[in-house]
């Protein structure tokens, strides 16, 4: 009887561990005890997550005591502990290399010599074969205006003063951030692509416009009550105007209105419409994405970091060795020569001359445009890729990331005029002059971790037909809940933090 009572209370033990998990640890450099981000922490053949840039990761699953993680980053001793041992922290130690093994290595070849063998390398060190890939996406998504100022050089529409564009420019939101978190399986190859979602978060800041739009109607009213009978408004911004009259104005404010109200009243069946709508699109959206991010890895000959496209524009420069688990890697700066755009830095494998890891950042702006006092620049283009080695000794892709950046000038001088050529006297009744200086930027970043691959035939990738309807879900603020029980990027802090004030602003 005893000996069964021990069974059933081992037992009872043993599938109490094996239900579902939640693990959570900060990375940290056991000497700097700063955070490790980008880390690769695997739990299983084929499975594996990447630490955020604050070096924290979280798993889920159903572990034992006999379960283990290894974990690997660049320039660190590999770690392998049990699953059940992690604690908040988990430090790493910096590598030390020892020069008998650096001297096996090539170590004479030059820096152009190495990346000349990692592009004859490509094809036999990738995995281009059809697979499933479970993925984590994420969009960020931020914007900043720097300056919003509308002055005021003269007016002689009552109440159209400086106090009220004053009001208008406060009421401009000057922060906004929102994010998109796709959970899913992505099915084939660098090539072609189909894409199952299977769970999907919109943290949606709409940074409520309300005020904004009460003073800008404000100002219509006082164009509308000041305007004369067979007065029009000539409106010119430089050598461009435009003509409108009383009638118009009033037609216009009307028909904006009455959109408004019907945009506002949906019965069930056209909020279920719009709703399926939006998935269908979400869907579109995310997978045109993917296959853009796969499109930035290192050996396309139409991505636009072109360091390895256009070698000779570049300089490279081997600063050293770092020991990547149990491999040793050359560490290759490269920067612009001859008016190339980028800088960063390659993780090359010594035996089979494979990238582990690539970062790259624009030095200058890509394209710029200005005229008429309106100026685009995209200056920001930056990214990193994370490739780690399968049971077959392949590069599969692990972490990939694309950061973009455009910012916008506006500086032009703004005239209302009222012209009426019935009224006796001057044909010009009032007349509002200013000057609009508005600066704004934008922030776009694209981040996919792959933590489980699994190989796919071409007759069952031919029979996929993925669903675009899935779980999805839009927040005022970040749920945590919302992904307890998935593996994801670790959300970081701004993600954390996210909220959108209360409004009366409607989303759906």
């Amino acid at each position: 009887m005893k000996f069964i009572l021990s069974i059933l209370i081992i037992s009872l033990f043993q599938v109490q561990l094996m239900e579902a998990q939640e693990i959570s640890a900060v990375i940290i450099d056991s000497q700097t005890k700063a955070p490790v981000p980008f880390a690769t922490v695997k739990y299983a053949p084929g499975k594996g997550v990447v630490t955020n840039e604050e070096g924290s990761f979280s798993l889920y699953g159903k572990f034992s005591a006999q379960d283990t993680m290894e974990i690997s980053s660049m320039g660190y001793a590999s770690l392998r502990m049990g699953l059940m041992d992690v604690k908040d922290q988990i430090p790493l130690k910096p590598a030390t290399i020892e020069l008998g093994n650096v001297f096996l290595t090539n170590k004479d070849l030059k820096p152009e010599e190495i990346i000349k063998k990692v592009k004859e390398n490509v094809a036999a060190n990738y995995n281009f074969e059809l697979s499933q890939k479970k993925f984590f996406f994420r969009e960020s998504n931020v914007n900043n205006v720097g300056r919003f100022a509308l002055l005021v050089d003269k007016s002689t529409f009552p109440d159209l003063d400086q106090a009220l564009m004053t009001q208008i420019s406060n009421s401009v939101p000057r922060y906004s951030d929102s994010y998109k978190e796709v959970l899913g399986d992505f099915y084939g190859n660098y090539d072609t692509q189909k894409l199952q979602i299977l769970k999907a978060a919109n943290l949606h800041n709409p940074q409520s416009t309300e005020g904004l739009t009460e003073l800008v109607d404000k100002v219509e009213d006082i164009l509308k009550t000041n305007i004369k009978s067979n007065s029009f408004l000539k409106i010119k911004t430089g050598i461009i105007g435009v003509k409108l009259d009383a009638e118009e104005l009033e037609l216009e404010s009307r028909e904006e209105k009455e959109k408004e109200k019907q945009q506002k009243v949906k019965t069930p069946e056209e909020l279920e419409k719009a709703f399926l709508l939006k998935q269908n699109n979400l869907h579109k959206s995310i997978n045109s994405k993917i296959k853009s991010l796969l499109g930035t890895a290192f050996w396309n000959t139409d991505m636009t970091m072109d360091v390895l496209e256009n070698p000779r524009k570049y300089k490279f420069i081997k600063t050293g060795f770092l020991q990547m688990g149990e491999e040793m890697v050359y560490v290759i700066d490269f920067e612009p020569k001859r008016g190339a755009d980028f800088k960063g830095k390659l993780y090359v494998n010594t035996g089979d001359f494979g990238v582990h890891r690539m970062e790259y950042e624009n030095v200058k702006s890509l394209k710029s445009f200005r005229l008429f006092g309106i100026s685009t620049m995209k200056d920001v283009y930056r990214g990193k890729m994370i490739f780690n080695r399968n049971d077959k000794g392949k590069y599969d892709p692990a972490y990939l990331e694309v950061e973009k950046g455009e910012s916008f000038g506006l500086h032009r001088p703004l005239k209302i005029i009222e012209k009426n050529k019935y009224v006796k006297g001057r044909r010009k009744q009032n007349e509002l002059d200013l000057n609009i200086k508005i600066n704004t930027g934008q922030l776009t970043k694209h981040q996919m971790v792959i933590y489980e691959q699994t190989s796919l035939d071409q007759a069952k990738y031919e029979g996929l037909e993925p669903s675009t309807t899935f779980d999805y879900e839009t927040f005022k603020l970040y749920n945590p809940e919302f992904w307890k029980g998935y593996n994801i990027i670790e959300p970081n802090a701004a993600i954390r933090a996210f909220t959108v004030p209360e409004s009366k602003e409607e989303i759906y």
